[in-house]
C-alpha cells in the first residue's frame, strides 16, 4: 500500500537576512521513504536565498545536517548540503527520509548585500 502526505510549511514569507530560521514545524517521517521539498522563490533586494535540511531522531531533538561526504586518499570530508537560490523560480529537492523520524527546514539569505525583499513558499509530499 502507497502512503502519501502533504502539505505546507512555510507560506509565501520574506526571508531572513542572513541568519538561517526555521521553516514551520518539524515533519514526522515515520513510515514514508522520500520527501519531495517544493520551493518557490521570488527574488528581492537579496543575492539568492539558501535551504538547509537537518533530521532528528526525536522531535526537538539534536539535529543531524543534510550532507554529503566526499573521499580523498581514503579519507572521507563532510560538507553540509546547501541548497542556494538566486533567481525567481519554482524548484525542488527530494530527499531519502529512510530510517529517518522527524525532519526540518531553514532558510536565510545567502549574502548580507542588502535588506531582504524576496518570499519563500514551501511545500511538501512524502511517499512510502
Amino acid at each position: 500500500m502507497q502512503y502519501i502526505a502533504h502539505g505546507v510549511i512555510q507560506e509565501a514569507t520574506t526571508i531572513a537576512k542572513t541568519t538561517q530560521t526555521v521553516m514551520g514545524v518539524e515533519l514526522a517521517c515515520g513510515h514514508y521513504d522520500f520527501l519531495t521539498l517544493y520551493l518557490d522563490y521570488v527574488n528581492g533586494d537579496e543575492t539568492g536565498v539558501i535551504v538547509k535540511a537537518s533530521i532528528k531522531q526525536a522531535t526537538g531533538g539534536t539535529a543531524y545536517q543534510d550532507c554529503s561526504w566526499t573521499g580523498s586518499a581514503g579519507t572521507k570530508t563532510v560538507t553540509q548540503n546547501e541548497y542556494k537560490m538566486t533567481a525567481s523560480g519554482n524548484h525542488y529537492i527530494v530527499f531519502d527520509i529512510r530510517g529517518c523520524e522527524y525532519i526540518s527546514f531553514t532558510q536565510g539569505g545567502s549574502d548580507n548585500d542588502g535588506t531582504p525583499t524576496g518570499t519563500l513558499a514551501a511545500s511538501y509530499t512524502m511517499t512510502g
